[in-house]
């Protein structure tokens, strides 16, 4: 999120992200790839997929969400891949000045060639494959 081009305008969602990914990194801390998905949690989280308007929210919603241990305990590489891909979109749909994002705008945009690279860079550094 850091890396993000625009920040969240909508500061309920902007302060969903904050809390979401200081939980994660709490996870992360304690050894678990997963956080818990308490009650709360999955309140909140509901909460937000029913707000998510501005394009790109529900990407990001859905990402942080896949990131708990609601559905299953473990990061699986599919589950992995659709938190990448969520994310991904998260941010191609806000910077894209069109309403309907093009593969040629995608092709085109060096900042998404960068979140790519970005992806791959963490996956190789888990994994060891390149």
């Amino acid at each position: 999120m850091a890396t993000t081009e625009r920040p969240i305008e909508d500061p309920g969602l902007s302060a969903y992200v904050d809390r979401t990914l200081a939980a994660l990194r709490a996870a992360l801390q304690q050894g678990r790839a997963l956080a818990e998905a308490t009650p709360e949690v999955l309140s909140e989280l509901t909460d937000q997929q029913n707000r998510a308007e501005a394009p790109g929210t529900m990407g990001i919603v859905l990402a942080l969400g896949l990131c708990f241990d609601e559905l299953d305990t473990a990061l699986t590489p599919g589950r992995t891949l659709e938190v990448l891909s969520q994310c991904y979109e998260f941010e191609l749909v806000r910077i894209c000045p069109d309403p309907i994002v093009t593969r040629a705008f995608e092709e085109r945009s060096e900042r998404m060639r960068d979140i790519l690279d970005c992806q791959q860079a963490l996956l190789t550094s888990y994994t060891g494959e390149t």
